[in-house]
């Protein structure tokens, strides 16, 4: 039995120590407040909800290893020592080779600019670098509200696809709106567009051409890019949309990008929690690992394909994806790179999953 001044000064131990560590404060900020002690805020998150925690041995291991071990018994492939060990080597060799590059280039004075990512040819197949677009290519706007377009945009804002918030109207209503905007199945479509109250970035776009690529539409990609990257390059802006002739537009065939509950709940894929590491902390569903889905971007852009690969190290490629988010349209950027690289993904919403639980 503790007596009551002994626990009073145990409390405070235990709050001096997180607060020491970072603890609640830094977690708060998505970090991952390691320090020289070995305590890490997304640790302790990741163990949240786990009956495993503390059984297993992971002496020395880290989020998110220690989930793939723990949790999903898998080997932590990717994440050997050695491997980190030369990932940090080559990152620290790139960055010194790349900032003496840059010394002998410019003044100390001058502004150093962040290369582009550099994309493979099958990342062009779903990724389009702004000096890939073609006179073919019908550039589609999908911001909420945007007052600046690439000219000779379509623009059709992503809130008018949705009946509610990440859930698609019925096809015959999309395909009308679509149609009404002059678009047809045939066409070769370039998305962009971004909703910046949300965070800004590709997650719109992604929406979208998983809505299209599941009815079946084969030339669709999305823009590497966005409306102030393509000006930049000395390309033409305007506030006016481009005005298309109506046409109709027919779907080729109809398949799921989304996830259904049973699918989910079936154990047969991996599921991702797309959400905020506060927000995964806060409640998940039962297995998930969690990947904020701001951890695939750079900026405003998606990651470069090394970064992507070192990221999903912790899936396994061979079995099928599930990424959530609260209504899964932030979802849609993850599993976008994930299909680029080749996994088989879907998408699902955390609201989904709460409703089925009655």
């Amino acid at each position: 039995m503790i007596c009551g001044m002994c626990a009073v000064f145990l409390a405070v131990i235990v709050l001096s120590s997180e607060n020491a560590h970072g603890g609640p404060e830094c977690a708060s900020l998505g970090a991952s407040c390691d320090d020289s002690s070995g305590w890490s805020g997304a640790a302790k998150l990741d163990e949240i909800g786990d009956p495993n925690a503390g059984k297993v041995q992971t002496t020395g291991t880290k989020w998110p290893e220690k989930s793939r071990i723990v949790r999903w018994d898998q080997p932590a492939s990717g994440f050997t020592k050695e491997d980190s060990a030369s990932a940090n080597n080559t990152t620290v060799t790139q960055e010194t080779a790349a900032v003496k590059t840059a010394q002998n280039a410019t003044t100390a004075s001058a502004p150093v600019v962040k290369a582009t990512a550099q994309r493979s040819e099958n990342d062009k197949l779903m990724l389009l670098p702004i000096d890939d677009v073609s006179k073919s290519d019908i550039l589609l706007d999908v911001s909420e509200n945007s007052t600046s377009h690439i000219a000779g945009s379509a623009v059709i804002p992503y809130l008018q696809f949705d009946k509610e918030a990440g859930i698609l109207k019925q096809t015959s209503e999309i395909c009308k709106i679509l149609g009404d905007n002059g678009l047809s199945s045939g066409d070769s479509i370039v998305i962009y567009g971004e909703c910046l109250p949300c965070g800004g970035g590709p997650f719109l776009s992604a929406y979208v051409y998983g809505m299209l690529k599941s009815m079946g539409h084969e030339k669709v990609k999305i823009l590497d890019g966005t409306a102030e990257d393509w000006a930049a390059s000395g390309r033409a802006t305007t506030n006016e949309a481009e005005v298309r002739p109506a046409t109709v537009y027919t779907p080729k065939e109809i398949s799921q990008f989304n996830a259904t509950y049973d699918y989910v709940k079936s154990g047969q894929a991996q599921i991702v929690d797309a959400r905020s590491m506060q927000e995964y902390a806060s409640g998940t569903i039962p297995g998930s690992i969690s990947i904020p889905y701001t951890s695939v971007l750079d900026g405003k852009k998606l990651k470069d394909d090394a970064s992507l690969e070192r990221i999903f190290a912790i899936l396994n490629r061979d079995k099928p994806v599930v990424v959530f988010t609260s209504t899964g349209m932030k979802a849609s950027v993850v599993w976008f790179a994930l299909n680029m690289l080749g996994y088989d993904a879907k998408v699902y919403s955390y609201r989904d999953w709460v409703e089925n639980q009655g």
